[in-house]
């Protein structure tokens, strides 16, 4: 009867450590996700909502974003206008040109809202990505805006 005790145990602590053994190795996508990024070439091709300026989070109706394109050029919607431009990207840096928006009329306080965005926009002379959050950086490094996919 003990016999056959013997080599359950055993079967039943390898196969425990199999899956622990397994658990401690991280696959390689996970690595990349979490690995900053500041290739240019990764803030293309997703519609980036913004989550704060100047680490003041928003509550919007309709969210702030922005597009990058491949050309160069950026666009998106600033709170009552839609607004395009031109930016220049390099390895973890990025500036925009100056942008051209639609002018539809709103209140003041969503006028203050859209050129605080525009203006937090006009600062910015980095970036990075990490976890599908975009920082967008001042010219001192430090964040002044974030956004996500």
């Amino acid at each position: 009867m003990h016999t056959h005790r013997i080599p359950k145990l055993l079967l039943s602590a390898l196969f425990a450590m199999a899956l622990l053994g397994g658990c401690k190795t991280e696959s390689p996508w996970v690595k990349e996700e979490i690995k900053e990024q500041t290739d240019p070439v990764s803030l293309r091709g997703a519609k980036w909502n913004c989550l704060s300026i100047d680490s003041i989070a928003l509550n919007n109706n309709q969210p702030l974003t922005i597009e990058f394109g491949a050309d160069g050029n950026v666009s998106g919607f600033s709170g009552i206008n839609r607004f395009s431009g031109s930016f220049t990207a390099g390895t973890g840096a990025l500036a925009f040109g100056p942008f051209v928006a639609t002018q539809i009329g709103g209140s003041p306080e969503s006028r203050a809202s859209e050129q605080r965005y525009l203006q937090a926009l006009a600062k910015v002379k980095g970036f990075s990505l990490q976890g599908g959050l975009l920082r967008l950086m001042d010219g001192g490094k430090k964040p002044c805006m974030e956004f996500s996919r």
